[in-house]
């Protein structure tokens, strides 16, 4: 305007003439900057609390753009025309998007690659990214797309929790953004690139999917198998068993570039025969499920979810007759049920209970061992199902869990060719009356033949027999197991102790589908017993392998946590006579409560009490009723416990010789550590080992002192308690407990 003043008198008519045409000529060059005008614009956020809560798109990069921008205050933003990234087609580019640091959103990116104002919500979709705060990926520009010309990029996010962003849909709590992208030819030879699907295959077919950078325009596939593609991304099904090397030569006007991935192909024609069911997770809630499983040299981790089968990628070989270490990791910190199958026989259906393998109940990621029959089909891929749910919850192999999961995988079982190397267990339990006494071969190396000496002069050549005792005393139990490879003999010196008559208490069982225990808690002077379990079977549960042990003259607290919120009464008893009896005098506690109850009880001053008894404690539902005795008790549950009741002055005898340390106790080995630090009294020392009957098992001398510390062994000895007295020889006395894991 400046210079059209300079024409003096005729300006006004050039001037005139003139703006016109510089109008125009600014205007096209304007709309020349921008890209084709689209043909939808999302609004604002369409919830009134959106800005509040802070969502939208904070910052955006791409090639040269790097926008950084306020978030869903400002709704709507169209920003392509301030300027436009240069991508070459045919080659990924990295994108980054970020929105709120506290909240996921999800985010989907447009492209209007045929310039033609309307994004095709499917076809032109470039990137997209779910539930993250910052979602970062590439974006790979096909080869149709309209070159050299500025196109509209759309970026649109919204709360994960709203209907994923469309490109022409307003967001509920977030924002949509525009840019502008140019799109320009690759003038580069290819860099050759590409994956399979499953380079794991147990169906032996495979999609491979062509990566190759700088637009290749001809493609040359070998799959090792001696075929061959000029697709893209071909799908080849191979027929033969084993493993394969592919290359892919891809081609265009600049040149050719080979990519070869030796061994890449795994074609595994042997899986399981298939399941007859497949258990669905009804409602996946709450970090329910299993995150890692391993078994052997297997270990496999995933998200918790429904049910997977990972019987193809997931193997592992197994010895028949040998135990197994097995770990099940749980994605909660609640407890859960969790257990084992595998299909023995290999016909498709998983037995409930001949091929239940493990369990743990009402435990946080479980760990323990398995063993593996000489009755499984061997050398053929077995399917072992795993399965873990809320306490209470799938209990059978074809049960649909409510909040956990099912995994599958393969198990092949070897024949074993070593000699056995005996063990056994036995439900002995010290001071509970446990006769005829039932021994369970724990061998390993697959034995074929068995030979017990019960120590009372009988024998036996069954696997697993069951003894009756017929006279009180102490036993010695040796197992021969023998195979075509050789034999070997377990011998365990003063194993059980035995009374006869023993006491036999009557039977109390219930119907729990909606009341049991999960916890039982006692506490008290020098006490803090605690025990966890789950709906045991028919209503009972044994538990007289933990001992609780109690003063006479002290108080305790008593807590249970039960697996259902239903008001309950749960009634405890001690039979502190020892005469196999609940009497009335001996109910200890029967209070009402919700999911935790809360009692106390006092153990009476009398001497006459200290020894071994028996407490029963039954939960039910909606009754006050304390029958410690009921059979099939409906919505019920019993658990019994040992107990020992010790003098309140024990301690002082214990105490003569304060300084004397016993470790560690328990001992899992049966090797005790003694030290005496006292110099006082140091000296020769008699110690006398006992069983909690009083019958004498071990006697030795040992010298203990500042300088001298001893070990006494008790690997001879079973799992249990036992006391250890030691008497000194100018008359000291110390006598402590002792439990042997």
């Amino acid at each position: 305007m400046i210079q059209l003043l300079r024409f003096g008198r005729k300006a006004p008519a050039l001037y005139g003439f003139l703006l016109p045409a510089l109008l125009l000529l600014a205007g096209t060059t304007a709309q020349a900057q921008c890209p084709v005008a689209a043909n939808c614009t999302p609004g604002a956020a369409s919830n009134p609390g959106a800005i509040s809560v802070g969502m939208g798109i904070f910052n955006v990069t791409l090639g040269s753009i790097n926008s950084t921008t306020i978030g869903v205050a400002d709704g709507y933003k169209d920003y392509s025309c301030a300027g436009s990234a240069t991508l070459t087609v045919g080659t990924d580019h990295a994108i980054s998007v970020r929105t709120n640091a506290n909240t996921d959103e999800n985010v989907r990116v447009w492209l209007d690659l045929n310039n033609d104002g309307a994004f095709d919500a499917t076809t032109e979709l470039v990137f997209s990214s779910n539930s993250k705060r910052l979602h970062t990926g590439t974006i790979r520009l096909p080869l149709t797309t309209t070159l050299n010309a500025r196109l509209r990029l759309r970026v649109a996010a919204d709360y994960f929790g709203s209907p994923v962003p469309g490109p022409c849909t307003t967001p509920v709590f977030s924002q949509t953004e525009d840019y502008a992208l140019t799109a320009v030819t690759n003038t580069a030879a290819p860099t050759a690139e590409f994956v399979a699907d499953q380079p794991l295959t147990c169906s032996g077919c495979v999609q491979f999917t062509d990566q190759s950078q700088n637009s290749p325009t001809s493609w040359l596939w070998n799959f090792g198998d001696g075929t061959t593609s000029t697709l893209q991304s071909p799908r080849r099904c191979y027929t033969t068993a084993g493993t394969y090397t592919v290359t892919l030569t891809a081609t265009n006007a600049a040149g050719s570039n080979t990519r070869t991935r030796t061994n890449y192909v795994t074609y595994n024609s042997t899986v399981p025969v298939a399941a007859s069911c497949a258990p669905t997770t009804a409602a996946q809630c709450c970090g329910y499920g299993i995150t890692q499983f391993t078994l052997g040299t297997l270990t496999k981790s995933s998200a918790v979810g429904s049910y997977e089968d990972f019987t193809c990628s997931s193997r592992v070989e197994l010895t028949e007759g040998n135990s197994y270490a097995i770990s099940i990791t749980t994605g909660t910190a609640n407890a859960q049920d969790t257990r084992v199958w595998l299909d023995l026989n290999n016909d498709g259906v998983l037995n409930a209970t001949t091929e239940l393998l493990y369990q743990a109940l009402n435990r946080v990621s479980p760990t323990g061992t398995i063993s593996i029959p000489g009755s499984a089909v061997k050398n053929q891929p077995l399917r072992l199902r795993v399965i873990s749910d809320f306490v209470g919850g799938a209990s059978l192999p074809c049960a649909n869990p409510q909040l956990g999961q099912a995994e599958d995988y393969t198990v092949t079982v070897r024949a074993n060719t070593n000699p056995p190397v005996a063990a056994f267990t036995s439900n002995y339990v010290p001071a509970a009356c446990v006769n005829p006494v039932q021994f369970t071969d724990q061998s390993q190396n697959a034995p074929t033949s068995w030979l017990w000496n019960f120590g009372d002069g009988t024998t036996s050549t069954l696997q697993n027999p069951s003894h009756q005792y017929t006279t009180s005393g102490t036993y010695t139990v040796a197992l021969t197991a023998t195979n075509a490879f050789g034999s070997n003999t377990s011998t365990r010196t003063s194993y059980l102790t035995v009374a006869v008559p023993c006491l036999q208490y009557c039977a109390s069982t219930g119907q729990n589908q909606n009341v049991w225990l999960t916890t039982v808690g006692v506490t008290g002077p020098a006490l803090n017993f605690s025990n966890s379990s789950g709906a045991d079977p028919n209503g009972y549960g044994n538990y007289l392998s933990r001992t609780i042990t109690l003063r006479i003259g002290q108080t305790y607290s008593l807590t249970t946590t039960a697996g259902q919120g239903f008001q309950r009464t749960t009634s405890v008893w001690i039979d502190f006579n020892r005469d196999g009896t609940f009497a009335t005098n001996e109910l200890l506690a029967n209070s009402a409560s919700g999911i935790s109850s809360f009692s106390s009880f006092a153990i009476p001053s009398q001497t006459s009490l200290v020894g071994f008894t028996r407490m029963r404690i039954v939960t039910r539902l909606n009754s006050n009723q304390a029958n410690p005795c009921l059979q099939n008790q409906l919505n019920a549950e019993t658990e019994d416990y040992s107990v020992e009741i010790s003098q309140g002055t024990a301690t002082a005898e214990a105490r003569t010789l304060p300084a004397l340390s016993i470790f560690p106790n328990p001992t899992p080995d049966g090797m005790l550590h003694l030290r005496l630090p006292d110099a006082s009294a140091a000296g020769s020392y008699a110690v006398t080992v006992y069983n909690v009957l009083g019958a004498e098992l071990q006697r030795t001398q040992l010298l203990l002192g500042p300088a001298r510390p001893a070990t006494l062994d008790l690997t001879a000895l079973p799992r249990g308690l036992y006391v250890v007295r030691l008497q000194g020889t100018n008359g000291q006395v110390a006598i402590r407990r002792i439990e042997r894991q």
